[in-house]
């Protein structure tokens, strides 16, 4: 009975980070991936596999511009993997 409450409770958030935008349907076909390979705890590892690069990537964007001369070519370089890393 607990679980079909948390359960429930996910849903609802999941729904809600959906309508608003947080998530979408590649977060859905992560957990499809999750479910059909019942491999516990996928969908968190991508997650923050996908933080600790965007992280990463966004500090040395934010060393390249901090530079007195700036080089484009390596921030548009790690722009193109940012978005590359969270494109649809």
């Amino acid at each position: 009975m607990a679980a079909a409450a948390l359960r429930e409770q996910l849903n609802a958030l999941l729904s809600s980070m959906f309508a608003s935008g947080l998530v979408d349907e590649q977060f859905q076909q992560l957990q499809m991936l999750q479910e059909d390979g019942g491999t516990p705890g996928f969908v968190a590892e991508v997650v923050t596999l996908f933080c600790d690069d965007a992280d990463r990537i966004i500090s040395e964007l934010a060393a390249l511009l901090d530079q007195p001369i700036v080089d484009f070519d390596k921030v548009d370089a790690y722009v193109h993997q940012l978005k590359g890393s969270s494109a649809r």
